[in-house]
């Protein structure tokens, strides 16, 4: 298994809606995404807009 793998599709959705806070949603989530860097583990924080339906 890949050491440096980020999380999947989960991730997608912020804490507050996974917990069931949609008042509290954050809009958009900050996700550690796997860049083109000079190493193996270098990741880049890239912000996503919160997948959830509430």
């Amino acid at each position: 298994m890949d050491s440096c793998s980020v999380g999947g599709k989960s991730d997608e959705i912020c804490w507050f809606c996974k917990k069931g806070r949609h008042s509290e949603c954050m809009k958009e989530i900050p996700i550690d995404a796997k860049s083109e860097g000079p190493h193996d583990c270098t990741f880049d924080t890239k912000m996503i807009p919160c997948k959830c339906a509430h």
